[in-house]
């Protein structure tokens, strides 16, 4: 079965994506960066992770490390997902790649984060500083995780096919961190050690994108992010997203949103303008 590479935007001031998921609830096979962790609020979920099939029911959740193939599907059900940045959680452990987590059914790390979820579930209705409160206890699952739930990781670099996706990965944090300079993927595949065709092949098989397509991409969210959220102008929200020129940002955001920086600022003025509402062609 073929896993499709997610890229994942997070909520406005948050080291994180929340989604509410309601009624029939269909997530192809894919994988991401992201630690994800779904909770089940209502009805009855499946959860496909790698080759293993899970059921949820109400009040029930679980845990998905970085990188595990998953899909989701219920006929009629209501859950949150909740993806915490891999980045973010690496900033208190460089390390972290070697470790994987694991929720021990009937523990006390279970039981206090279940206690998390269901409170991050009900800041939808936080009348006051919403985010601040979805922050401190993204923070504290975190927490839980780290202290708790921590293991070695099955899929740290080994051989075969294990390493071709850590060198994927590999590439793709190195996007993430100097997205704002200019590299090649040449010359990334050097610092990775690998032949250039070699990892062209690798990155395109596990994201279903080709690297050009993929830093781009990348840039893109981050000067729309930038635009839209962070309130910076046209010029320094392309130089934010590491584009070249203004030009460059604004045929870009034209070829894959449909929509010119100028459209999109006057959407803003409106109220309308959402970067969650924008979708690749």
């Amino acid at each position: 079965m073929n896993s499709e590479f997610e890229l994942i935007r997070y909520s406005e001031n948050l080291p994180a994506r929340i989604e509410w998921k309601q009624g029939e609830i269909i997530t192809p096979y894919h994988w991401h960066k992201e630690i994800e962790l779904v909770y089940v609020l209502d009805g009855d979920v499946k959860i496909k992770v790698n080759t293993l099939d899970r059921e949820l029911h109400a009040d029930e959740f679980l845990l998905l490390n970085s990188g595990e193939n998953h899909s989701i599907s219920a006929e009629n059900a209501k859950c949150l997902i909740l993806d915490i940045s891999y980045e973010f959680a690496e900033q208190f452990d460089a390390s972290l790649y070697n470790s994987a987590f694991k929720v021990v059914p009937g523990s006390g790390a279970e039981e206090e984060i279940h206690n998390l979820l269901w409170q991050l579930s009900r800041t939808v209705n936080e009348p006051k500083l919403p985010d601040l409160r979805q922050y401190s206890i993204i923070t504290d699952i975190l927490h839980v995780l780290f202290v708790q739930c921590r293991h070695e990781n099955p899929n740290a670099v080994k051989e075969g096919e294990k390493v071709q996706s850590r060198h994927v990965k590999l590439a793709i944090e190195y996007i993430e961190q100097h997205y704002r300079e200019e590299f090649t993927e040449k010359g990334v595949a050097e610092i990775l050690g690998v032949q250039p065709v070699y990892l062209a092949q690798r990155f395109k098989e596990a994201t279903g994108k080709t690297f050009t397509e993929y830093v781009m991409e990348f840039r893109l969210e981050r000067a729309m992010d930038a635009l839209i959220n962070k309130g910076m102008p046209i010029d320094d929200a392309a130089d934010y997203g590491g584009f070249p020129s203004k030009r460059t940002f604004v045929a870009k955001c034209k070829r894959i949103y449909n929509i010119t920086p100028f459209q999109l600022l006057k959407q803003k003025q409106s109220g309308k303008a959402s970067l969650m509402n924008l979708n690749f062609k």
